[in-house]
């Protein structure tokens, strides 16, 4: 009996070790984790201040520095600052004839030659007093002249492609050669000014006053309201 008691203890044994549970097997690994705790931390998220800034546009350039590059570094240096910087011009309800001692944009076309043709695409002139100022050559396309005093300006061979001149007085104005396609001359005064050659082709000229100075003009497509 003894013997059977011994065998029966044994087979429990033996029955016991087969079912000995295995080990847990590992959780599996998520694509792209780091392996150390150091990596994983660096992986998170950016904080959010790092995101808030990190589109943030740069800060603008200031109305009196760029006075400053216009009107005492002159027309070239201008232009150098134009190409290497992304800003919009804006010397809106600037009085150019006040300052006409010192600016670059008054009485001096030798300052303008050169082939150096000056670059004020987009700029805001609107309301500027800019009377008998010498832009002959300038890029003006897209300009704001709304409002603006151009009375005897020399804009010869000007490009105003897209330019908005509503309301702008540019009686005795020169504008021969001058790009004014799609132009918008909406109740401009042209009276007396001198277009011959000059491109309206597209352009809004809308109760525009001086028809006359018209003649000699490309005048393809012109709207007149």
């Amino acid at each position: 009996m003894e013997w059977i008691m011994t065998f029966l203890g044994w087979l429990v044994g033996l029955f016991r070790w087969r079912r000995k549970p295995e080990p847990a097997a590992p959780a599996p690994a998520v694509e792209g984790a780091a392996e150390s705790g150091d990596s994983v931390r660096g992986a998170e998220a950016p904080a959010p201040e790092e995101k808030l800034y990190e589109h943030a546009p740069e800060k603008g350039v200031s109305r009196g520095l760029q006075h400053h590059w216009l009107v005492d570094e002159g027309v070239l240096h201008w232009n150098q600052r134009r190409r290497e910087q992304d800003f919009r011009p804006d010397f809106a309800g600037y009085d150019f004839v006040a300052q006409g001692k010192q600016t670059r944009l008054w009485g001096q076309p030798a300052d303008l030659d050169g082939g150096a043709r000056l670059i004020l695409s987009g700029v805001d002139f609107s309301f500027a007093k800019l009377a008998r100022a010498v832009l002959a050559g300038a890029d003006l396309r897209r300009a704001h002249l709304q409002g603006a005093d151009l009375r005897g300006a020399n804009l010869a061979g000007a490009n105003l492609e897209g330019a908005d001149l509503t309301d702008c007085d540019l009686r005795e104005a020169v504008l021969e050669g001058a790009d004014l396609s799609r132009a918008r001359l909406v109740n401009a005064n042209l009276s007396g000014a001198k277009m011959a050659g000059a491109n309206l082709a597209w352009a809004d000229i809308t109760h525009m006053a001086g028809d006359a100075a018209l003649e000699g003009a490309n005048l393809f497509g012109v709207r007149r309201g």
